[in-house]
């Protein structure tokens, strides 16, 4: 007897005060796709209100998909049933009625995200990370569980008044034991949101499931899918080329969904590494980061006379994810030509810089210092709350933790120097100093062993917060109030704090830098159309040449900027970041003197060069470059896990870094 006996018709109709199994009373139809529908029903035993879904595989089908209609639905129970967790919709029961399953679930007050995007508009950046957060969550407990939802999208996940975020509909998921269902030539997922290999009909994993989430994030925030076309055939044409809409409104976050959106599943970060990222704010390769992420070997040699940040994270945010054993087994390169199989691989080191013998980095709540060329664990200090790990000086590593500053030594880890960040905090440190700023226009270098001030500066204008110490001792920074006055340019005897030169650069423009290159400084000024080079000389701030390196389109929120600028060489090599994430702005330049001589584009590259003048590239589509430095053109590429965001070169070793996840490789000739 059907069920519906009181309300004859077929089953999608509402069901008025229908009794289900003599027990779920169904209410009304509050939602439906292809999997089924969905009411709000009282459970009469329990008095609690509840969902329940109904099968609606029946309508129209073969015995043989009525019957596999069947088991999915009994898969979906068993998956949500085996999953206790706040993020994901609980299932209660199953009930098999009529020959056809009825699945009740948690009743959620509230929305879907689609339905939200909809009626309120994209959300803004700092209320999606939250979003994805949560469903991140729910994720890494299903896939330790050997299950794969396979259809995350907007559709899936509810939000209740108090914004909490559930998962639900697990009706595609796979589990390690269950037999795959998929009809040939089928493949079950929603166009847009479910992943590359799920369209070419390969089982999916976890991956599969890291995509949906990237799409549903990028939908939340830009208010259209990644894939979104004016027309269905159009879409499915972007999809089916893998052309992702440029993101306008996720800001530093749109690599992020980039990465998450990867083609290969390979090169999506892990569920673990997501959340990881999202709860950076934004990717490690945001402009505030990018200026000083990677500076090669080129740098490494300036290191050596009191150096530059190789990096600097963003202050007060902090890692917290757990970095996993280094026993894990993360997707490994292949070898290229110049370029060794991994010696080592290590799942719980972030960011390391090549100083010496050894790679310093942080694995989350610790300074870490492995050996560069077997990745073997050197020694680990307790420094929790790590917001920024620099270069210091020869072989020293300066890291803020909290409240406070230290000077290690890379080879022991030892504490040289230490000193409390204070009112106005720490700019940076270099050559035995301390650089605060005191206000805008007063420099203050303080003794990094006594803590006492060495001295203060006072400027007319602003000063920057960019600094460098040339191979001759000097400390250079560049000062300016706005980017319609003179871009300065200064040298300062860090013993004494005298001004031993100032030049200005530029009539006018956005200034970044300098960066020390051996003898040479450099320094880009934004103005006009365009991104200028100059070259100074260290000892006498004399401008030796200006030649322009990638586009500048003027305004505040330009999206070109230079990541970096390194040596290799005679020649400056510039790395320039673009935030529309297109290659045609983006790329590597090389000039030397007063001729510009090669621009390669690639996808906002990781640049690093070696103390033997090699150029390495790795490019935000997860490809290592070694660049012939006469040409641009590769010399060899290999793809890498992701993309890489940092990347350092010692004398016979680079090593990359995604996350938490490092790789030493030795280089050959």
């Amino acid at each position: 007897m059907s069920i519906f006996a009181e309300q004859p018709g077929r089953p999608g109709d509402p069901p008025g005060a229908a009794l289900l199994a003599g027990r779920y009373r169904l209410l009304q139809r509050i939602g439906a796709g292809g999997m089924g529908v969905v009411w709000s029903a009282h459970d009469e035993v329990l008095r609690r209100h509840v969902a329940v879904k109904e099968l609606r595989h029946s309508w129209g089908s073969t015995d043989r998909t009525v019957a596999q209609g069947r088991e999915r639905s009994l898969r979906e129970a068993r998956a949500a049933a085996a999953l206790d967790h706040p993020n994901i919709v609980a299932v209660y029961d199953i009930v098999d009625h009529d020959e056809r399953p009825w699945i009740v679930m948690e009743f959620v007050a509230g929305r879907s995200l689609k339905e939200m995007v909809a009626g309120e508009g994209p959300l803004p950046v700092d209320r999606a990370i939250p979003v994805g957060l949560q469903l991140l969550s729910a994720l890494q407990v299903a896939h330790a569980a050997g299950i794969t939802h396979r259809d995350v999208k907007p559709a899936n996940v509810l939000i209740s008044g108090d914004d909490v975020v559930r998962l639900t509909d697990f009706g595609i998921a796979t589990m390690q034991d269950a037999e795959t269902l998929t009809e040939t030539g089928a493949v079950l997922g929603t166009p847009g949101y479910f992943a590359p290999e799920q369209a070419k009909g390969l089982t999916p994993g976890p991956p599969a499931d890291v995509f949906g989430l990237g799409a549903t994030l990028y939908f939340a925030i830009e208010g259209v899918g990644p894939f979104q076309r004016d027309g269905y055939l159009p879409m499915l044409v972007a999809y089916a080329r893998h052309e992702i809409r440029p993101p306008q409104r996720a800001g530093d976050l749109g690599p992020v969904l980039l990465r998450l959106l990867a083609a290969d599943p390979a090169r999506r970060p892990t569920a673990e590494q997501a959340r990881e990222m999202l709860l950076s704010g934004a990717p490690a390769r945001v402009r505030g980061l990018s200026r000083r992420a990677v500076i090669g070997a080129g740098a490494l040699t300036v290191a050596a006379a009191g150096g530059t940040a190789l990096w600097r994270g963003t202050r007060g945010s902090r890692a917290t994810a757990t970095p996993r054993s280094s026993a894990s087994a993360t997707p490994r390169p292949s070898p290229a030509p110049g370029l060794g199989a991994p010696a080592w691989h290590r799942d719980d080191l972030r960011q390391p810089i090549a100083m010496g013998s050894v790679a310093v980095g942080t694995d989350g709540d610790a300074v870490r210092a492995v050996d560069l060329e077997t990745g073997k664990q050197r020694w680990r200090r307790k420094e929790p709350e790590i917001t920024d790990l620099l270069t210091f000086a020869d072989n020293q590593v300066l890291v803020e933790a909290g409240d406070t500053f230290r000077v290690l030594d890379a080879a022991t880890g030892a504490v040289l120097a230490a000193r409390p960040a204070g009112r106005q905090g720490i700019l940076t440190g270099l050559g035995g100093l301390f650089l605060t700023l005191e206000g805008s226009s007063t420099l203050s270098g303080y003794d990094a062993r006594t803590s006492r001030r060495r001295w203060r500066l006072r400027w007319a204008g602003a000063f920057g917060y960019q600094y460098c110490m040339s191979r001759g001792g000097l400390l250079h920074g560049q000062a300016g109030k706005t980017e319609r006055d003179p871009c300065w340019l200064y040298g300062i005897e860090p013993v004494t704090g005298r001004v031993a030169w100032k030049t200005a650069v530029a009539p006018k423009g956005v200034m970044d830098g300098p960066w020390c290159t051996g003898d040479r400084l450099s320094v880009t000024v934004a103005a006009g159309d365009a991104w200028k080079l100059f070259t100074v000389d260290a000892r006498t701030g004399t401008v030796t040449s200006a030649v322009p390196v990638a586009t500048y389109i003027p305004g505040q929120d330009s999206p070109t900027e230079i990541s970096v600028v390194t040596s290799a060489g005679a020649m400056t090599v510039v790395g320039v970041y673009d935030a529309r994430l297109t290659a045609g702005e983006s790329g590597v330049a090389a000039a030397e003197g007063t001729t510009l001589r090669w621009r390669r584009r690639l996808l906002n590259p990781v640049v690093a060069t070696s103390q033997g003048g090699r150029i390495f590239a790795a490019s935000y589509d997860s490809i290592l470059h070694e660049l012939d430095p006469a040409t641009g053109k590769s010399l060899w590429s290999t793809p890498t896990p992701g993309p890489v965001e940092t990347l350092t070169v010692g004398a016979t070793m680079v090593v990359t870094s995604i996350g938490f996840t490092s790789t030493g490789y030795p280089l050959r000739r």
